[in-house]
């Protein structure tokens, strides 16, 4: 028998253990994904979709079933997640061409991006994959330790994209050439970069080109298991009230085999997921590693007869498919409780504060997220929002999940807004436009709208003055006299 003192000790030794386990910071892994489409996972959409490991992580950690952009398209959502904040503050509205006279330095100037904010809170921080949150992506942006992203300068904007082949990569701003799978070398790097943290708590950013266009160059055996199913899954969409804004077509045979292609493109994503928690084991490193899974913004790959993003149709669109992203987070039970599916209105401007909160950094919020960390604890968040908002340009939407409204603003300030109404509870869902609901509970949501972003727009950078900001590319959507759309 111990004496009484002893037992004391050891157990305020395990005490101490205990919580030193629980107070230390979380290695922290952000995969996210291009273009990637809530609907286009098992765990999310069809069983038949393959994607095993997304799946699993959704099954012992927290799957966010509302999660949205809060731009659908690459640059602008990609610089709200590195602020925090939406692009009426930020100022990126667009998807940026590195491209003369197009290629703005310095866009997000002035802000405190999340790369810096998790070196002041002692991590060791690594980007491997896409940037395009601000101009010349070749540079290695500040707040990163490692950066692996792609050199511009030596392909066109297009070959970035090549889910195999040869690309050209900016390795912390030296050239370097890779031919083979992308994302197989994006993985690699990744664990590489992880193997040199040296016992340091790290934060590793994997932004692969999948999904994303062209839908071409991915593994035979994965597109030829899609294509026998691909029509089936996903038909050709009837035409939408808004016309295409490019010239991808919706002819049977090459639908089939896009959305083949972009499948294959997911479940090539999947086999990186599971390669990185098989690295983690083996290193000894996944109990104490938070993963967590993203895509940028959604895409339609047919849906109402289009392809792309908020761009693939004029007017501009805010549809549901390209706002609807996968958010998964999985990981030790000190931070996550598992099997959890929540339903709460999230997006990436709250997925910047909750890695900030796990990674137990004091920035004071500047934007309008909320970390998320007492869902991942499972707690019941009484006050949470009960609207979705976002925007792309001059165009904003609000939406309490059964009517949205999108509102289309014209370049001079004293001409009317042009809304648009959807009922999402309506088979035909964003097909063509609806006459909403009644009069008070438009006023309630126009209200709401207005609010929100007069609250937190800055002069300068807001959407309203999209016309008068620096170009952003050639083909800009912007009408300066949204046209009224007759509703069905």
């Amino acid at each position: 028998m111990y004496p009484l003192a002893a037992k004391l000790s050891i157990l305020f030794l395990l005490g101490l253990a205990c919580l030193n386990a629980a107070s230390e910071q979380p290695n922290i892994v952000l995969i996210m994904a291009d273009d990637h489409g809530r609907w286009a996972t098992g765990t999310y959409g069809d069983s038949r979709i393959r994607t095993p490991n997304m799946d699993q992580l959704a099954a012992e950690g927290v799957r966010f079933d509302a999660a949205i952009s809060p731009a659908p398209v690459c640059s602008p959502s990609r610089a709200s997640f590195f602020t925090g904040r939406i692009p009426s503050q930020h100022g990126v509205h667009d998807f940026l061409s590195e491209d003369e006279p197009f290629d703005k330095k310095g866009r997000l100037d002035g802000e405190t991006l999340l790369s810096e904010k998790l070196k002041k809170a002692g991590y060791k921080t690594g980007l491997f994959g896409k940037w395009h949150a601000d101009g010349e992506g070749w540079k290695p942006v500040r707040g990163f330790d490692k950066w692996l992203s792609y050199d511009l300068r030596a392909m066109d904007w297009i070959t970035q994209y090549a889910h195999s082949g040869t690309v050209h990569y900016s390795v912390d701003g030296e050239a370097v050439s890779k031919t083979g799978m992308q994302a197989w070398f994006l993985t690699e790097s990744a664990l590489e970069f992880i193997d040199s943290a040296e016992g340091a708590p790290f934060f590793t950013c994997l932004t692969y080109v999948e999904p994303h266009f062209p839908f071409e160059g991915l593994p035979e055996r994965t597109v030829s298991y899609y294509r026998d199913f691909a029509s089936e899954l996903l038909p050709y969409g009837d035409n939408s009230w808004t016309n295409r804004s490019n010239k991808k077509t919706g002819d049977t045979p090459q639908h089939e085999e896009w959305v083949a292609q972009y499948l294959a493109a997911v479940t090539l994503l999947d086999e990186q997921i599971g390669r990185l928690q098989d690295g983690l084991q083996a290193r000894g490193l996944l109990e104490n590693t938070i993963i967590i899974y993203v895509s940028d913004h959604g895409h339609m790959t047919g849906q109402y007869g289009l392809y792309g993003k908020a761009n693939g149709s004029l007017p501009l669109n805010l549809t549901e498919e390209t706002l609807s992203i996968p958010l998964i987070i999985s990981g030790p039970r000190e931070w996550i409780r598992p099997a959890q599916v929540r339903s709460e209105f999230v997006n990436l401007c709250d997925l910047h504060e909750t890695i900030v909160d796990l990674a137990g950094s004091d920035e004071t919020p500047k934007g309008p997220g909320k970390a998320l960390t007492p869902l991942l604890q499972g707690e019941r968040v009484r006050e949470w929002r009960q609207r979705q908002f976002a925007e792309y340009g001059n165009a904003r939407m609000i939406s309490d999940g059964r009517w949205k409204l999108v509102r289309y603003y014209a370049e001079d300030p004293a001409s009317a807004p042009v809304d648009h109404w959807f009922d999402l509870s309506n088979p035909r869902k964003e097909r063509v436009p609806s006459i909403g609901p009644h009069q008070e509970a438009k006023e309630d949501f126009v209200s709401q709208l207005e609010t929100y972003f007069t609250r937190w727009e800055e002069p300068g950078k807001s959407g309203r003055q999209v016309w008068s900001l620096p170009r952003f590319n050639a083909g800009e959507p912007w009408t300066k006299e949204p046209l009224p759309i007759s509703s069905n």
